[in-house]
Parts: structure tokens; C-alpha cells; sequence
């Protein structure tokens, strides 16, 4: 091209408006190999190799948890801590996207105590609900997979299983009246006897005319009938999804955080309720499933007869969302996993909500994994505090400690960034800076360009957690001396 013919073509592009001068330039800089302005492009040749490796990837970790007839060893283990109910242990889980793995999750390790409230807390996107989706199996799939190297421990209660593969019923035995069994000539415990049923609940009666008699099952107040149980620890990250189903909805429940999109709008609220009980409890009937669904309502502070036969759409935001925790309550749950089940809720609504949760925790001797950005209802709920940021944990400890000696630069933000009664301020604060991008996370800390305490250190490798107490530990750089010393 001529030096005439560059003029002419500089003075059109002065002429064009601002946005086809940067498109122009791109375009430019792209065919003059300019590395400056191609660095936010992927070629379509690199675009077609991550997408073929993120389905590869996702298509391997769906046949894993697909797979049938997988012998339970596979996944049965033991508890580092026989206090705990779970054990996240290492997680990590992405998601396989077009443009590159998100690292959604990125070695998350804590517990839940049994009998106690674990506080999740962080900014929107920090990986919160992903971790408890991880351990119900719901992530999104087939994009979203828990990786291989991720444990995640769960003590369950199963079902004792006879030579048959049949549960075995507990009976009723007659007792004597210093409470002692009656025995039979040969020693044995002597059951009570009942008639016979058929399937429509008529006595089945025998050739002579007289009713078949059989042992009779205990039952619970309800009228189900019990089981032997036996404890069994699962590695939930392990199980295939058809066994998984066997706990999720009956041993892990969640609460989740619009009620009006977790319950089917054209089914009545008893129908839904009894569903769960039919689905989960051995032996159920309609009636009993009915009795069930009457409990759990009446033990969340509704009236049954007013809410069994009405529909989603008839009841108010915290009616529906007591409705949503009688549902998690029905198969009596050791864990509850409330993903921020107050936020569509109105102040002194979300106040009965955590008092019925807490009451509830203490009937059942259950445990609460709580997720929410809202540090208020973490001060008022929680035993224990777990703070995530870009997936994850920086800093964990009892709640006492977390809100009275925070240490992390990240932690103490967010407590500035809550507003404070009758303290007179010009503008609420707000944490400095974006997260990083979750496809490409720098090797140095993910706060780094965000904090204000920054030193040498911080330019090095992610840090380590490091403990500070029994129970408070935290991963910065600021205390490194202190575990030098502790380990001296």
C-alpha cells in the first residue's frame, strides 16, 4: 500500500465513531500478531480444544456416578472424628464450561459436629451453595462434577439387611410386670400376636375360618412400622447416584431459599408432604404418611387442617417456607442444609424462622449446615463459622471467635461492610475490588488485590491454613511467623 493510499485510510478511520475505531484496531492487531490485543481472544481452534476437553471430562465423571450394580465397599469408610456428622475433606468441584474449568470449589476441609449449627459465610459466588449442592449430589450437571481426590464423609443410619436382602422388622414382645420380657420354655422372648392383613387391610383368614395370626411390628406413633438400623459411614463423593438416593431426602435434607420455586405449584401441600414420606419411609401407607404430614406441620407452628388440601400459591412467603422446613423434617434428617432460608422473608418473619429452626435442632438432636451472606443471622444461629472466598476457606473458628478476634483481612471487611445500629456513618463500606476470574485464578493469594494489609509474602504461593487456636485457623501470610513458632 502506497503512503497516499495509508493517508487516506488513516483520515477514514479518525472519521468513525469510537466504537469501530476499537474494533478496527483489534481487527489490526490481530493480523499483526500483536500479542497486547489478543490476549482476551481464544482462537476457534483453541475454543474447539477446551470444549472437546471439558466434555471429555464431564462425560467421564457421568459414567462414574451412572455406573450400576457397584458393590457398596466402594464407598463405605470411617470417620476421621466419630463427633462429626460430615467431613468435607479436600473438595473440589468444577465446572466444565466451553471457555475453560471453573473452579468452582478448590479444596474446601471442615466439619460439622454432631448436634451443632456450622455458619457458611461469604460474598455471592464464593462457592457457598456449590459445597452443599456437592454433598446432596445436585450440582448442575453434566457441566458441574465432583473431581477424583475429593472425600466427602457422611454418617448415615441404614437399614439392616437379612440373608433375603429384605429389612428386618423390629416385633413387640409381651412383658412382665416388673418390666422384664416374658420367655417361652426354650428361653426365648415370646411376640405379640396379631391378625393377618391383606392389601386392602382386610384378615386374612385361614381354611377353618379362623384369622391367620402373625408377630406384630413395633410401630411409632404415627402407626409406621420400625426397622433394624445400623450406622454406616458413606463417602458421598464416591456413591453412585442410584445408592445416593437412598439418603438424600432421608438422612440429608435441604431448605431451600425461594419456596415458591421448590414447591410444585399444582399439587396441594399435603400431597407433597406425603409424597416424601411414601418415597423415603419403608412401610408407609397413606394414612400413616398422612398422620406423619400432620406432625410435622403442627410441630412448625401451622395448623394442619387449614394447609393439607390448599396449594403453593394460596399461603404467604413464610407460611410456604415452614411448609418447605416441615418437608426437610419429615423423615426426621440428621443434617439440614438451609441455604439462606430467610432471604425472600421479611424481618420479623425471618426472626420466627431462625427460632423454629434452632427448637427444631434441639427436638430432633440433629445438626445444621446454615448458608447465608447475612453475618446478623451467623451471630444469632451458628456454633461454628466457615468463611469461603473464590472457593475457598480462609478462615474458620467458633462463632465468639470469628466475631470477637477476626484475622483475616478478607473476614474483617466483611464485618465493616454491615451496617451497625446508632453508629452515625457518611457511606457503608465496601470491600475494594472484584474476585478474581474462576477460570484462570492467579498461583498467589485471591485476595491479594483486594486487601489492604498486603506485604511480601502475599506475592508468593497460596497460603496454608494456619492454627491459631483449637478450633480458629486461617490461610494468610500475616501469620506465618505465628505457626514458625508453634511448630519450633
Amino acid at each position: 500500500m502506497s503512503e497516499q493510499e495509508n493517508k487516506t485510510t488513516e483520515a477514514k478511520d479518525e472519521n468513525k465513531p469510537n466504537f469501530l475505531k476499537k474494533a478496527v484496531n483489534s481487527v489490526k492487531g490481530k493480523i499483526s500478531g500483536s500479542k497486547k490485543d489478543t490476549s482476551h481472544f481464544l482462537t476457534g481452534k483453541e475454543a474447539r480444544r477446551i470444549a472437546k476437553e471439558s466434555f471429555q471430562q464431564s462425560r467421564y465423571y457421568e459414567k462414574k456416578k451412572k455406573r450400576k450394580n457397584v458393590s457398596p465397599d466402594e464407598y463405605i469408610t470411617e470417620m476421621k472424628d466419630d463427633k462429626n456428622i460430615v467431613e468435607f475433606d479436600n473438595l473440589h468441584t468444577y465446572f466444565f464450561t466451553d471457555t475453560g474449568v471453573v473452579k468452582a470449589v478448590n479444596g474446601v476441609t471442615f466439619s460439622i459436629p454432631q448436634g451443632s449449627t456450622v455458619g457458611v459465610v461469604g460474598e455471592s459466588g464464593c462457592g457457598k451453595s456449590v459445597t452443599s449442592l456437592s454433598l446432596m449430589q445436585l450440582v448442575q450437571a453434566p457441566q458441574g462434577q465432583v473431581i477424583d481426590g475429593s472425600s466427602i464423609r457422611f454418617k448415615s443410619t441404614d437399614y439392616v439387611l437379612d440373608e433375603h436382602k429384605e429389612r428386618i422388622p423390629i416385633y413387640e414382645y409381651e412383658m412382665n410386670e416388673d418390666g422384664s420380657y416374658k420367655l417361652d420354655e426354650n428361653g426365648e422372648k415370646i411376640c405379640v400376636m396379631e391378625p393377618k392383613l391383606d392389601k386392602k387391610g382386610r384378615v386374612v383368614k385361614d381354611s377353618e375360618g379362623n384369622p391367620e395370626m402373625q408377630p406384630k411390628q413395633l410401630r411409632d406413633q404415627n402407626g409406621i412400622p420400625q426397622f433394624e438400623t445400623e450406622e454406616k459411614v458413606y463417602d458421598v463423593a464416591k456413591m453412585p447416584t442410584e445408592h445416593m438416593r437412598k439418603i438424600r431426602g432421608r438422612e440429608i435434607t435441604m431448605i431451600f431459599q425461594e419456596p415458591m420455586t421448590s414447591l410444585n405449584p399444582i399439587f396441594t401441600i399435603g400431597y407433597q408432604l406425603d409424597e416424601v414420606v411414601l418415597l423415603h419411609v419403608p412401610g408407609a401407607t397413606k394414612e400413616t404418611a398422612k398422620n406423619r404430614t400432620y406432625e410435622m406441620l403442627k410441630l412448625v407452628g401451622i395448623i394442619p387442617e387449614n394447609v393439607y388440601k390448599r396449594y403453593p400459591h394460596e399461603l404467604s412467603g413464610g407460611m410456604r417456607q415452614r411448609v418447605m422446613i416441615a418437608m426437610a423434617l419429615a423423615c426426621r434428617p440428621k443434617l439440614i442444609i438451609a441455604d439462606e432460608p430467610t432471604t425472600a422473608l421479611d424481618v420479623t418473619i425471618q426472626a420466627q424462622i431462625l427460632e423454629l429452626l434452632r427448637d427444631i435442632k434441639n427436638k430432633i438432636n440433629g445438626s445444621i449446615m446454615l448458608i447465608t451472606h447475612d453475618l446478623g443471622v451467623i451471630a444469632e444461629m451458628a456454633d461454628f463459622v466457615v468463611v469461603m472466598y473464590a472457593g475457598r476457606i480462609i478462615e474458620t473458628g467458633t462463632v465468639d471467635e470469628i466475631f470477637n478476634n477476626p484475622m483475616h483481612p478478607y473476614t474483617v471487611g466483611l464485618q465493616k461492610s454491615k451496617p451497625v445500629v446508632n453508629r452515625p456513618v457518611d457511606r457503608l463500606y465496601s470491600i475494594p475490588g472484584n474476585v478474581p476470574n474462576p477460570i484462570n485464578m492467579p498461583n498467589y493469594c485471591y485476595f491479594k488485590d483486594r486487601c489492604n494489609r498486603c506485604i511480601e509474602k502475599c506475592k508468593g504461593p497460596y497460603p496454608d491454613m494456619i492454627q491459631v487456636s483449637p478450633t480458629h485457623k486461617v490461610a494468610c501470610h500475616l501469620y506465618s511467623d505465628m505457626a514458625k513458632e508453634e511448630n519450633k
